[in-house]
């Protein structure tokens, strides 16, 4: 340390002398028996002796079940549930008669946090609403600035309290110890918190000791008290953090989905407000940003408060009454009635919103402070409490847009504003059957304005946050009704829907015929009825499988589970690998109560999602994580932490890979399969999703064959002498409805396939909820020669996974096969011997309303035959059943396969593929064999000028939608999120010299 900053580390560490003294109270001292002081000592709730009785303080155990975890067990439901509750045993749980909270146990670890201590659930006593995905104790953002728990204990005071303590240091620096209480009292609607940490080091340090709050981006939604915010908050990186730091009153999120719930953190100690930063992902709230002499500490007092609601106000009433009692602050109320046209369906009250933000209404909405945010009941009732003395605005809502206001004056006593009125608008009724049969179908509904007017008269949001929609029926992350679209239950569905002119889409998957009516909507009610065919098109002897989906197991889905599930039927889905984050999961009990079992199966998997920053590639020094991957079939047991999941953060994939097939039972192992998930997807908040692009390989060099040391070295080693890191059976080629990254993704399978790595290329949504996504779309259509229902054989399905016996699709159906000596041969993974006048036999085939322009044939990566135009049909009526044949014919394989040695070969249909180019590696302006820039200005041609502003390349964009119905493309735009038609074969493996091996021809092959 140079001479001048060692004085002043000396003078500061006598600063520190002289407060931090010789005996601490609590845990200041760090001594080893020290007992964290009882939070919030200011505040008190009054309330009847009895309440104490209420008070609960255990470790959970094996025989502890989740509401709604579906348990496969016996025995009784112990532990509250919720969207995100993820209690297991060894974590404690601690309630009083308002509220449960549930906090990790030591070893428990989960998402960021390395070792337990976190809270993972809060909810209302006896709602079984937990939204929180995690809550934990933080100085900064750096991994190292989490705290690493190692010990706790249980502090059982009934009829006056309950709490448990938690101590540990900072993770990996014993020099800052870190002790935490959290702390419940009778009648209190949540959790006393207090964390200390001291700076026993030399040196001072720069803390910002603070909650930090993993949200995910579809789930609750901080919601702030500053001018311009509520729901918006300005957007940051990783380097521009410190750019964003505000300071707010209190912090509030709300999860708008079902069931709703709200949070509150209110600070209880020397300070008046909360500080850090907001976003739909992460936030972080606590003391202002503080440099800690030597020997010095900080000290965080507050309060975390749960409210019954998925509004704002839910939480903001309890914030304010808790500011009152610790502050002396004047709070009033704020009633009245939105008179509805009609009572709501059930779970569709979001229609509705008021909004309340102080300032004066003919100022520019950014120049006001949002207080709360409140939905009205199924009567239009609202109330929602506000700071005392200050003039607001209110507004009223409607489908994501505002409808009416009023400027109240200085309000210093409760005010009742009386009665708005909700615009005029359509109850909408929908029924769907089948086309001969006239069963009733479950399906999706969307609805399209058909012009600009529409357009812009129908856009809305959620105040501005998740995505904008037009028509704005729900909020897009949550349950049906969601932004644009609905599900249809057993041919029925009813739908509240404003005033325009629409397109309404009637769709169950790629293999049916679509279905639309063009619909003015006014003031009266409307009823349509729709009737849709299935088509013949996926081959027999297979399944449709999605292998990547998410719902509200995941932490970042708020989807419950029955709308999980019955989009699945709605997309006519044989197949579902469950794959949520972190958490083994099982839909089958909700396939069941729902009596889909005799045609749909699941299987139990998991998705593992690196958090925690450790991996380091050579040349770069900022810590990496090794991205996603999926896993199954596995065993659920909801007992478990993470419900039966290794913990899967600092390992490199192969270790991963290791772990998880010794989390499974015995039986399941050899079926395990591993997929590599969107491996060249961009970083989240400086995570990346593909272990490929994280490690910055380069596709124009060959792989080695051992840990070279280079990061392709690292890509093919084994870190624990089991599996490979690249030693995954399936990697993504394409993921999620919409195909801006299916350059990179199917580049980088080229190029493994080139280097002899023999992986199944797979097909999925990904989808996260009713609007990510469209799920089911891409699929796998799998030669599993097993039926879908009760009798579906996992081993087999698997085994046909592994072989390449499968073909990915998000519409089009591709049937090839090669001549061989003992017969045409299907494409997958073992390699065949073709005969000598070998031909390839294809058949393409589409729904009408799928255009398929292109049948593409790649032989070693090389684009060698594309079929257009004449040689293709094209069907006359969209929404007919006819012209599902598009080509079918074959080619002579000598003039496909043209260079000397073994070879690969895929084919491909759809539409053309967006033009690319190949501009720059990741964090380097050498190209890296992965194309990285699309036609974003949309003159035709791929050049720097499509480059976004500051980067070196990028970004891949598809092209925009169309918007004319001359455009073939036109209707399956409106149903497939951002996608093009496209589907994929598995390689052909061609033995060419007739030596049993496949002899891969590397990236110099020409």
């Amino acid at each position: 340390m140079p001479f001048p900053l060692r004085l002043l580390a000396a003078s500061l560490a006598l600063v520190g002398l002289t407060l931090a003294g010789c005996k601490k109270e609590s845990c200041l001292g760090n001594e080893a028996s020290c007992q964290v002081s009882s939070p919030c000592e200011a505040l008190s709730y009054a309330c009847e002796a009895a309440s104490g009785a209420a008070l609960e303080l255990r470790m959970l155990t094996p025989e502890d079940k989740r509401v709604g975890s579906h348990a496969p067990s016996g025995g009784s439901e112990t532990v509250p549930g919720g969207l995100n509750a993820i209690a297991s045993r060894g974590d404690i749980l601690l309630g009083n008669d308002r509220a449960v909270a549930v906090i990790a146990g030591i070893g428990n670890a989960h998402l960021l946090d390395p070792n337990g201590g976190s809270l993972l659930d809060l909810g209302v006593r006896g709602a079984n609403n937990d939204g929180l995905n995690q809550m934990l104790s933080v100085v900064g953002v750096l991994p190292a600035d989490a705290a690493h728990y190692t010990s706790m204990r249980l502090i059982d005071e009934r009829p006056r309290r309950v709490a448990v303590q938690l101590d540990g240091t900072l993770d990996g620096r014993p020099e800052f110890p870190i002790h935490t209480l959290y702390e419940m009292r009778p009648c209190e609607p949540g959790v006393r918190v207090r964390t200390e940490v001291l700076n026993t080091s030399v040196d001072p340090q720069l803390w910002a000791l603070a909650d930090g709050f993993y949200w995910s981006g579809r789930e609750a939604l901080p919601f702030t008290s500053a001018p311009g915010t509520g729901y918006s908050h300005p957007s940051f990186s990783l380097l521009t953090i410190g750019d964003v730091y505000s300071r707010v009153p209190y912090l509030i999120a709300a999860l708008p989905s079902e069931p709703g719930v709200s949070y509150a953190q209110v600070s209880c100690g020397p300070k008046d407000t909360v500080e850090g930063f907001q976003s739909d992902q992460i936030s972080l709230s606590g003391l202002p940003r503080t440099v800690v002499p030597p020997r010095d500490y900080l000290v965080f007092e507050r309060f975390l408060a749960v409210g019954d609601r998925g509004d704002a106000a839910s939480a903001v009433d309890l914030a304010l009454e808790l500011r009152q009692a610790l502050r002396g602050e004047k709070y009033v109320t704020l009633r009245g009635t939105v008179n509805r046209r009609a009572p709501p369906r059930e779970h569709q009250e979001h229609e509705l919103s008021v909004f309340i933000s102080e300032g004066e209404l003919a100022a520019d909405k950014s120049t006001r402070t949002p207080w709360s945010q409140v939905t009205p009941d199924s009567a239009g009732r609202f109330e929602a409490r506000v700071p005392a003395g200050r003039r607001y605005v209110v507004e009223v809502h409607a489908f994501g847009r505002k409808v009416a206001d009023r400027q109240l004056d200085v309000v210093n006593e409760d005010v009742d504003l009386g009665a708005f009125a909700e615009p005029s608008h359509t109850r909408l009724t929908v029924n769907v059957s089948e086309m001969d049969t006239f069963a009733p179908l479950t399906a999706e509904v969307f609805l399209v304005p058909v012009d600009a007017t529409t357009l812009q008269d129908t856009q809305g949001s959620l105040h501005g946050a998740f995505t904008t929609c037009a028509p704005w029926l729900g909020p897009p992350p949550g349950p049906s009704p969601a932004c644009n679209r609905f599900l249809v239950v057993n041919g029925f569905a009813q739908v509240e829907v404003p005033q325009g002119r629409f397109h309404v889409y009637a769709f169950k998957g790629p293999f049916w015929t679509l279905a639309r009516e063009t619909v003015t909507f006014g003031d009266t009610d409307t009823t349509l009825d729709f009737s849709l065919k299935k088509l013949p098109l996926q081959p027999s002897g297979t399944v449709s499988a999605d292998l990547h989906v998410h719902g509200a197991a995941s932490f970042d889905s708020s989807l419950p589970d029955q709308d999980r599930v019955l989009s699945f039927a709605a997309t006519d889905l044989d197949v579902i690998v469950a794959s949520d984050h972190d958490v083994v999961y099982d839909y089958s009990q909700v396939v069941q109560s729902l009596g889909l079992q005799e045609h749909m199966s699941t299987v139990t998997g998991l998705e593992t999602t690196g958090h925690i920053l450790w991996l380091k590639r050579h040349g770069y020094d900022i810590p990496l994580v090794v991205g996603h991957y999926n896993f199954w079939p596995l065993e659920y047991d909801p007992t478990k932490p993470r419900n039966g999941a290794p913990d899967d953060e600092r390992v490199e994939p192969g270790e991963l890979f290791d772990r998880v097939k010794a989390s499974a039972p015995a039986p399941l192992r050899e079926q395990l399969i591993v997929q590599l998930n969107h491996p060249w997807a961009n970083q989240e908040f400086g995570r990346d999703l593909g272990f490929p692009r994280a490690l910055a390989l380069d596709t124009r060099q060959n792989l080695p064959t051992t840990d070279d040391g280079t990061n392709a070295g690292i890509y093919v080693r084994s870190p624990k002498g089991g599996f490979a890191n690249n030693g995954q059976h399936t990697q993504e080629v394409m993921n999620g409805s919409d195909n801006s990254l299916l350059p990179a993704y199917r580049a980088f399978w080229f190029y493994v396939l080139g280097q002899g790595q023999l992986v199944t290329g797979t097909a999925n949504s990904d989808s996260h909820s009713l609007t990510d996504n469209t799920v089911g779309v891409p699929r796998n259509i799998v030669y599993a020669d097993t039926a879908a229902g009760p009798g579906f054989d996992t081993a087999r399905f698997n085994a046909a996974l592994k072989v390449g016996g499968s073909f990915g699709t998000n519409g089009p159906i591709i049937e090839a096969t090669l001549d061989t000596a003992s017969g045409p041969r299907r494409y997958g993974l073992t390699p065949m011997v073709p005969s000598a006048e070998a031909r390839l036999h294809l058949k393409v085939s589409a729904a009408p309303w799928v255009p398929v322009d292109e049948v593409r044939v790649i032989v070693n990566g090389r684009l060698v035959r594309t079929l257009s135009g004449g040689e293709l049909a094209r069907p006359a009526d969209a929404f007919g059943d006819a012209g599902l044949v598009r080509y079918e014919g074959s080619l002579a394989l000598s003039e496909l396969v043209t260079v000397p040695g073994d070879a690969w070969l895929v084919v491909e249909a759809g539409t053309r593929l967006q033009p690319t180019a190949d501009f720059g590696g990741v964090g380097s302006p050498e190209p890296d064999g992965i194309p990285d820039t699309g036609d974003n200005n949309g003159d035709g041609v791929v050049d720097r000028n499509d480059i976004a502003p500051g980067s070196s390349s990028g970004p891949l964009h598809s092209a925009a939608l169309p918007t004319s119905e001359a455009n073939p493309l036109f209707h399956f735009a409106q149903v497939i999120n951002g996608g093009y038609p496209m589907a994929f074969t598995n390689p052909f493996i061609l033995d060419r010299n007739g030596n049993g091996r496949f002899d891969a021809p590397g990236v110099s092959a020409p």
